[in-house]
């Protein structure tokens, strides 16, 4: 379980918003460099991340997604995760 401070974030599709949330404490993603763990106030950063598994900690619970291709966005108050394809991972 990941306590902390809140934070906005989003994953974003062409068709419109997938999820959206104010109350996020931690997103855990693999990017192109090597994984990535981002909690309120991370410094700014602009991410390119291969398809696969991504994590956010809501409400103390861990929920997993499955991106296609993306970018990571995050301005330290913010983070917005652009894919063509998202889809809640399940089992």
């Amino acid at each position: 379980m990941a306590s902390g401070t809140p934070f906005h974030f989003a994953i974003e599709t062409p068709s419109g918003v997938f999820i959206e949330g104010d109350d996020i404490t931690a997103v855990e993603i693999t990017t192109d460099v090597g994984k990535l763990g981002i909690m309120a106030r991370h410094e700014p950063i602009v991410a390119a991340c291969p398809p696969g598994l991504m994590r956010i900690c809501q409400g103390g619970e861990w929920i997993t997604f499955r991106t296609n291709r993306s970018i990571l966005v995050c301005d330290g108050s913010t983070v917005k995760l652009l894919t063509p394809l998202a889809r809640l991972a399940v089992g």
